[in-house]
């Protein structure tokens, strides 16, 4: 209990060291705030000033608008995801009403890295896993960067990943027997899972086709037929309780057929499967982040080592056991789906398969922890006459045992800290955002415009960080070529325009030049921030 303890206590204190050193936002992690804790929405005017406490309003949750988790529902319904986690942010959110602040956030994923950690060390004692292994896995795995970086991203990930390993491990449990009470659990999982992020129907369904197909090939000692008639019958009440669960999750949120079926994701994800096109392409980019942020790029290396214990430590066993298929089938398919189907957004690509990253690392750091296990007992000398030989080669044999599992935890262990603190690859901590944040906080009183796109001025929340510095701003639409007429912006010696990137960027240009032209004192553009969809331009 003392060594499980002060692991989860680790893994909770490496997430606030990391969260001290979050210095910006991705721009999905606003929309979350945003998406759960807006009051009207905001129009977006043209040549118009406007305080950005009205930003802000819509950003917290206002005294009195607390839980009201109905709108959450209602602008989710406007979007492509499913409600659930907004309604525990924006939960989160109504303790803290007025304030927005990153730790709201943290604080709801650190809630699922609690749980998260209690159900692998669940699925560990169902795989009947050792104490030893299992307080080394948790260990890896709570410092693990890819765990921080999955409490760093203030979206559905870390709460998906919970619904995950939950499923995984109740189907674990139901190997051993179906009972009510196990079912009952797998389809208020199935039905939490699903109000979180649609991918999860992708794991639980090969989930659900791995036990079936684990119940059917069960041996019992029954005669023949009432035993086939056993298994189809469990496997038909199976199907039924996981369709009754998805149908009651749909009733809920009839929103999610709409999302699923029209959705531009949705009409997205069912045309990459349909053609295929660029798999294997796809197939190398996610196989690439796996073996970079989960195994530090020492995967390749892993599987040869496995390979060589394989070939040194005698006889293997041939038999899957089904506990492993059970868990590794799922998480294979569900990464060949996702594979095909998610966005490439370069590392950030990780939050589609952060939910089975914890499976992966698990499969492969138990398969290499047997395997060294087995060739070590292959090398164990044999009772011999020479009692005295027999001692130093015993002797021998419990050194070269300690160093090669030493050996084996050092490798593990060196993943995880050269990931944290020297390649740094935790992930939305944005550190380059703090000077630009301290820039804003330096010259709040700089005139500020924000020359938007009228096709895309949803982008606008993207900046928010930076904009609640500054006590208003201006809003320009760049598709108005009418003169600006406020005097300030004729007179004022330097400016900041918030300009928006687009494929087209004509109407952008034409208007930072009128600036330019409109006042003799600006005399020289420079760029200060280049962001996704935006540049943050200095005219002085």
């Amino acid at each position: 209990f003392i060594i499980y303890a002060s692991i989860l206590l680790l893994g909770i204190a490496m997430i606030l060291f990391f969260g001290t050193r979050k210095q910006g936002f991705h721009e999905d992690e606003i929309y979350s705030y945003f998406s759960s804790n807006r009051t009207a929405g905001v129009a977006w005017p043209d040549r118009e000033w406007m305080d950005t406490q009205t930003l802000t309003d819509e950003m917290v949750v206002l005294p009195g608008e607390g839980f009201r988790y109905g709108l959450v529902r209602t602008v989710q319904s406007w979007d492509v995801h499913p409600p659930l986690w907004y309604d525990i942010l924006h939960t989160a959110c109504s303790l803290v009403p007025g304030t927005f602040t990153k730790w709201t956030g943290i604080g709801v994923n650190l809630a699922a890295f609690v749980l998260c950690y209690f159900l692998l060390l669940a699925i560990c004692r169902e795989c009947r896993l050792s104490h030893r292994f299992t307080a080394l896995f948790l260990l890896l795995w709570a410092i693990h960067p890819l765990t921080v970086s999955a409490a760093m991203f203030i979206r559905m990930y870390l709460w998906f990943t919970v619904f995950v390993l939950a499923c995984a491990w109740l189907h674990l449990r139901m190997l051993h027997g179906f009972t009510k009470r196990r079912m009952a659990g797998v389809m208020i999982i199935s039905f939490l899972g699903f109000l979180t992020h649609y991918y999860y129907l992708i794991f639980f369904f090969f989930t659900g086709v791995t036990i079936c197909l684990l119940w059917f090939l069960q041996k019992t000692e029954d005669t023949a037929a009432t035993e086939l008639n056993a298994r189809i019958g469990r496997i038909v009440r199976y199907v039924i309780c996981c369709a009754v669960s998805l149908a009651a999750a749909i009733l809920y949120y009839p929103a999610s057929l709409s999302h699923i079926f029209r959705g531009y994701r949705g009409r997205e994800a069912a045309e990459a499967l349909r053609t295929a096109s660029g798999w294997a392409g796809r197939l190398s980019f996610f196989g690439g982040l796996v073996n970079d942020f989960v195994f530090g790029g020492a995967l390749p290396v892993l599987l040869f080592l496995y390979l060589v214990l394989v070939i040194g430590g005698g006889r293997v066993q041939r038999r899957w056991r089904p506990a492993a298929l059970l868990l590794g089938l799922p998480t294979f398919l569900y990464f060949l789906v996702v594979s095909a189907t998610a966005l490439l957004l370069g590392n950030t690509s990780n939050r589609y398969l952060m939910p089975v990253d914890p499976l992966i690392y698990l499969l492969v750091l138990s398969a290499g922890y047997r395997l060294l296990r087995r060739l070590i007992r292959y090398w164990r000398p044999e009772r011999g006459r020479d009692e005295r030989h027999l001692q130093r080669k015993v002797f021998r044999w419990r050194m070269l045992r300690a160093a090669l599992i030493a050996l084996f935890v050092a490798v593990f262990l060196f993943i995880d800290l050269n990931g944290l603190f020297i390649t740094e690859q935790v992930l939305f901590l944005y550190p380059e955002n703090a000077a630009a944040m301290e820039t804003a906080r330096a010259n709040r009183d700089i005139p500020v415009i924000i020359l938007y796109n009228e096709k895309s001025p949803e982008n606008i929340w993207r900046l928010y960080d930076k904009l609640a510095v500054f006590p208003r701003v201006y809003y320009v639409n760049a598709a108005n070529g009418e003169p600006l007429e406020e005097k300030v912006f004729k007179e004022c010696p330097e400016l900041y325009v918030f300009a928006a990137d687009t494929e087209e960027n004509m109407d952008r240009d034409a208007r930072l030049a009128d600036l330019m032209r409109g006042n003799p004192q600006l005399e020289e553009k420079e760029a200060l921030v280049r962001d996704v969809m935006w540049t943050w331009y200095d005219l002085k």
